[in-house]
């Protein structure tokens, strides 16, 4: 695909990884959401399949980003955008309102660093970052070029640590996933067909042990079912691991250093 970004498929624990090495790799991860516009006390964008998402941007790569809730249209591409989107270093989309539960959330620096925060701010009051699945005093400023809320979290500190209960997405199902997790060096999206929360943090901590002989510092999922979409670059064209035809209003997708 690139260099530093590999794709893996496990046929027995049926799963897939994009794995993408920071020392090596000429691509960054980036949020990407389009035609944004308020409606009904609503964020509503335009939304794509993540193999179309990928196209546009001429990436490499791509997943799913976050939730997201009613079409506005009769095909599907006018979608709400659900919980926290920062684009371009700008809020797009409001994280959660008071009173109820932060979401995890995932964002991306410039150059591609990959950080971890209950997170949640408006334009006006800027982004802020907090220590506990709820708004306390004192959150700090949370600096990123983009990021998408969604969870719950996975791993904490090298450690297995769910966070569903607190963040009050409790599933324990076996459907399909996606993950996004990072160690500062290696940044790894793991989509499996059919796992728990707990089954696919351990996969993960089993993934970054074994193959990438290291830890993952932090993780959390994205969005899931029939959204849990992955697409690679391969032999010159974009491949999707299972195809669905979701189209949703965000992704992230590994696109070319500037």
């Amino acid at each position: 695909m690139a260099d530093g970004v590999v794709f893996r498929q496990d046929r027995v624990a049926l799963t897939q990884t994009l794995t993408v090495d920071r020392n090596l790799a000429t691509v960054r991860p980036m949020v990407v959401a389009e035609n944004l516009e308020p409606l009904r006390n609503n964020i509503v964008g335009d939304a794509h399949t993540v193999r179309d998402w990928a196209r546009k941007y001429d990436a490499v790569a791509g997943v799913n980003g976050g939730f997201f809730g009613e079409s506005y249209d009769s095909l599907g591409r006018r979608k709400q955008l659900v919980q926290l989107c920062i684009l371009e270093g700008k809020i797009v989309a409001p994280g959660t309102p008071v009173g109820e539960a932060l979401r995890s959330s995932v964002g991306f620096s410039e150059s591609g660093e990959a950080q971890f925060a209950w997170a949640a701010g408006t334009e006006l009051s800027g982004v802020r970052r907090y220590e506990k699945p709820v708004k306390t005093k004192n959150p700090l400023t949370w600096r990123v070029q983009s990021a998408v809320a969604c969870g719950p979290r996975l791993i904490h500190k090298e450690k297995v640590d769910i966070a569903d209960r607190a963040e009050k997405l409790v599933s324990d199902v076996r459907v399909p996933r996606l993950a996004v997790a990072s160690n500062g060096r290696f940044l790894v999206f793991c989509r499996a067909d059919a796992m728990t929360y707990g089954e696919l943090a351990r996969y993960l901590m089993g993934y970054f042990k074994n193959t990438l002989h290291s830890a993952p510092e932090e993780a959390m999922c994205l969005d899931g079912g029939p959204s849990a979409q992955m697409t690679y670059q391969e032999n010159g064209g974009l491949q999707e691991v299972e195809p669905t035809g979701v189209q949703v209003p965000t992704a992230i997708l590994l696109v070319p250093r500037r």
